[in-house]
């Protein structure tokens, strides 16, 4: 068998479960996940072929299971050159590397179920708001409105449609931030004040108001494919939106250049895949 271990977040578990996959079939391993108890991300996977261990399964519980290979993100490549095969190997960590997959996109998207493409006329743009509205060691990160006007302005389309993890597109004040349910717990004494993450999202309100966008609340997993369904798309940094972009098809992807700027030297490649009909905006 090949173990994944899931983290939290889907867009994580996408990068997670590719990786893994492509291991699985170089090595012609059953791909069996796990993840944290109740996890909300399970279903998702499940959907895309995933089988599950039991969460009282012997084979978790088993100290021997620590010492089947660990494949991460430092020795990945490794595995799909060595002539050693072991029965089990066990993938733990992110593998947020274009390189991992670039190679591999048609294979991957055969993965995924088929979307009907939609026309030149709509434009998706992902705004990931969350958890990343509440910390306050990216605040001074946070890309402002001006700069995601500048990118929508990069593209010709007649319709907006937002995809967004906030539960509605409309004025916040600092009680509600307060109190937003986000897919992780963010201690409070990591918070910037809920006022600043309140004037910040309510800009964007303003600021997209213009273009009246089309907003709609779904399952992640039903964003995911609406987003793959769309042939122009404006992403910043998040995973999720990154693999909907990659598995779209689409002739026009603006990414944000800089990714995640706050990690420094730690920052991922996502932004520079270069695929056709991609381009940076933004930093």
């Amino acid at each position: 068998m090949l173990f994944v271990e899931f983290t939290n977040g889907l867009g994580n578990n996408l990068f997670q479960f590719i990786a893994a996959k492509q291991l699985a079939l170089i090595h012609k391993q059953e791909l069996v996940g796990q993840c944290p108890r109740g996890y909300y991300g399970r279903a998702p996977l499940e959907s895309l072929g995933v089988k599950f261990l039991d969460e009282n399964s012997d084979i978790i519980l088993d100290k021997a299971y620590d010492e089947i290979q660990e494949v991460d993100s430092h020795n990945y490549q490794h595995w799909f050159t060595t002539s050693h095969r072991p029965e089990d190997l066990r993938v733990k960590g992110y593998f947020e590397d274009y390189h991992y997959y670039v190679h591999n996109l048609a294979e991957i998207k055969s993965w995924f179920p088929p979307i009907v493409k939609r026309g030149p006329e709509d434009l998706v743009l992902h705004f990931r708001a969350g958890d990343r509205l509440l910390y306050e060691s990216t605040f001074p990160y946070r890309t402002p409105p001006g700069e995601f006007l500048q990118g929508l302005a990069q593209f010709e389309f007649e319709n907006l449609h937002i995809v967004t993890d906030m539960p509605r597109w409309e004025h916040y004040n600092a009680k509600d931030i307060e109190e937003l349910s986000v897919h992780c717990s963010v201690p409070q004494k990591l918070r910037v004040d809920p006022q600043l993450s309140a004037d910040y999202f309510n800009s964007f309100v303003d600021g997209f108001a213009h273009y009246n966008p089309i907003i709609t609340q779904r399952e992640i997993l039903e964003d995911f494919n609406f987003m793959r369904s769309f042939d122009k798309m404006m992403i910043q940094h998040s995973t999720l939106a990154w693999w909907a972009a990659v598995l779209s098809d689409a002739s026009d992807v603006g990414v944000y250049g800089p990714w995640r700027s706050w990690k420094g030297k730690s920052n991922k490649n996502l932004s520079n895949i270069g695929l056709k009909g991609w381009f940076q905006w933004g930093g």
